[in-house]
């Protein structure tokens, strides 16, 4: 949500509200205090830049099971993360904004720095793609195929592929919501050039990244009018609409599957607030779940109540019981206007609360922005907070950080939700995550013959510089050289210390100097011990965190890649690969 004017649209000590929830279940709830999540630190105010470390999770690709997300091995998922702005809105305005698209996420991902979020959706703007003027709603269509291929080459390949890197879902979200109904009226006709242009948008974008395992289509962020202001599936006319959504909408739906098999996310009419219309018929196909969009101003809201359906057509009825529920936008900031100003206590802890009532309910908070509100971040490089950051397609940006990135500070208080996002999704760090899938990756070299001559030499040496207005730069240097009278023929791998918690998967384990040299791990705990921890050694003083590293080693030689992993009862085991640059 930018800056709508249209309807329609803190410290969560996990949680501190003490309202009952409707249709909740405090049992999950407070299970997940009491477990491994509840020992967590609760992590307030700070500055944050990029560059820490990446921990991540695995992403296989996820499939609908009932109302349920399940990964291949049938292990529940529950994803929870953040919404960034528009792609190349950020890296247009970075001189003004602080950071690119890029380095956004890397901050988003870094469990150094106490970040946990297990999906960031990305919104596409068509105002963006057509390069409109920011917070106009653009003509349909608002660009064509070539623009759109430009767009998806600059700014959203290097988004996907970063996300997938740094271990974590990545929900592409076609971010039209201004300034167009998509039909007629309350009995038709649709909106057919509407219609052609997300069908245009989709038959480009679905196969581009149909291989992405980690990746998850929202189809239409906020069909706006008509709108389902009741309960569709006590009142006739309203399930009409719906009816007719479905007449729009499932076009879409087919092309996606003519190409992909992405989990499909689904919006509603009224701004994606009645998604209850899949209780009176739901889209055909298979793995497709619905959306909510939800601010403290709407009338559910004012209630704490996001279940009854009837009150002006602003609540779910329930309808995560039937199939998966993906709450992609809520926010709250106070004094922001009438729908999204509010505060943690009037909105925020009880809004959290509600949505880990299930299991089935997914969630991304708006906005992981210091520009776009209701905000997570400020910008304390600057006083010029413009909610464009200047026109970058028909004006000027100013620059406030000449040297990319600048630091963002969170925002706290009971009127900043920053704080209580993050708290939250570090309380729920272990609870809903993908089981380990053993996926051949990119470029696997599964057979490897060496001779190697090792000998073992390790001298550490660790620089560090602070500057506190900006940047904080870390330096690790490790260097290994082994030198051990050894020939083998079986393979390049190090024996394990203790019991094997983790062990490393080797994308390859020889290259040329300045490849990409990627690496994943094997979960080797059993039922009743979980990853806790994982700490990489590249082998040339590069270190890294979580379940993928990767490296371009600059100089030939063999280096040894070792991995120490940590479990729930604080067992530690190591193991290593040796990889050979050439």
């Amino acid at each position: 949500m930018t800056d709508r004017e249209t309807p329609p649209k803190g410290d969560r000590e996990a949680s501190l509200s003490n309202q009952s929830t409707p249709g909740g279940s405090a049992l999950r709830r407070d299970f997940l205090k009491s477990s491994a999540v509840a020992g967590a630190l609760a992590l307030g105010a700070g500055s944050f830049a990029t560059g820490g470390a990446s921990a991540g999770i695995p992403t296989p690709r996820l499939h609908r099971d009932g109302n349920l997300i399940k990964d291949p091995e049938g292990n529940t998922v529950t994803l929870r993360g953040v919404n960034i702005a528009d792609p190349k809105r950020i890296n247009v305005t970075s001189q003004a904004r602080g950071m690119t698209a890029t380095q956004v996420i890397d901050m988003l991902t870094d469990e150094s720095d106490g970040w946990y979020n297990r999906v960031i959706r990305v919104p596409v703007q068509p105002v963006d793609i057509g390069e409109y003027e920011p917070g106009s709603g653009p003509p349909v269509p608002a660009f064509n195929e070539s623009e759109l291929e430009t767009y998806l080459t600059d700014h959203l390949d290097e988004v996907v592929q970063h996300c997938a890197d740094r271990g974590v879902y990545c929900i592409i979200d076609y971010h039209r919501h201004r300034d167009v109904q998509w039909a007629e009226g309350q009995d038709g006709p649709v909106n057919t050039e509407l219609q052609d242009e997300v069908d245009m948008f989709w038959d480009i974008v679905a196969p581009r990244y149909a291989e992405d395992s980690h990746v998850l289509y929202e189809v239409y962020n906020e069909p706006t009018e008509p709108g389902m202001w009741e309960d569709p599936t006590t009142t006739d006319w309203v399930a009409d609409i719906w009816q007719l959504w479905l007449e729009m909408a499932q076009p879409w739906v087919d092309t996606i599957r003519s190409h992909a098999d992405n989990l499909i996310l689904m919006g509603s009419p009224s701004w994606s607030q009645s998604p209850e219309g899949a209780l009176v018929e739901e889209f055909d196909g298979e793995d497709i779940a619905y959306t909510f969009h939800i601010y403290p101003g709407h009338n559910s809201s004012q209630s704490n109540d996001w279940e009854d359906a009837s009150n002006n057509g602003e609540g779910v009825a329930g309808v995560y019981e039937q199939a998966p529920l993906f709450v992609t936008e809520f926010g709250w900031e106070e004094n922001a206007g009438q729908y999204i100003g509010g505060t943690d206590s009037g909105y925020g802890e009880a809004i959290l609360d509600w949505m880990e009532s299930s299991e089935a309910i997914h969630w991304t908070a708006w906005c992981a922005d210091p520009v776009w509100r209701p905000v997570m971040f400020s910008r304390p490089f600057t006083e010029n907070a413009d909610d464009s950051v200047g026109d970058p397609y028909n004006g000027t940006v100013p620059e406030a950080c000449s040297n990319l990135p600048c630091e963002w500070e969170l925002t706290t208080g009971d009127g900043g939700m920053g704080d209580n996002i993050k708290n939250a999704l570090e309380q729920y760090r272990n609870d809903g995550l993908p089981g380990d899938v053993t996926e051949t990756p990119p470029d696997t070299e599964t057979e490897t013959e060496t001779e190697t001559e090792t000998e073992t030499e390790t001298e550490t040496e660790t620089d560090t510089e602070t500057d506190t207005e900006t940047d904080t730069e870390t330096d690790t240097e490790t260097d290994t050289e082994t030198d051990t009278e050894t020939e083998t023929e079986t393979d390049t791998e190090e024996p394990p210390t203790g019991d094997l918690i983790a062990s490393v998967d080797p994308g390859a384990t020889s290259g040329s100097v300045g490849d990409l040299m990627q690496f994943w791990i094997t979960d080797e705990t059993g039922n009743s011990t979980w990853i806790t921890d994982l700490q990489w050694e590249l082998g040339d003083g590069s270190t890294d965190a979580g379940w993928y590293a990767d490296n371009r080693y600059q100089s030939a030689g063999s280096y040894t890649v070792t991995l120490t992993a940590t479990d729930n009862e604080g067992t530690t085991s190591t193991h290593s690969v040796e990889v050979t640059i050439s």
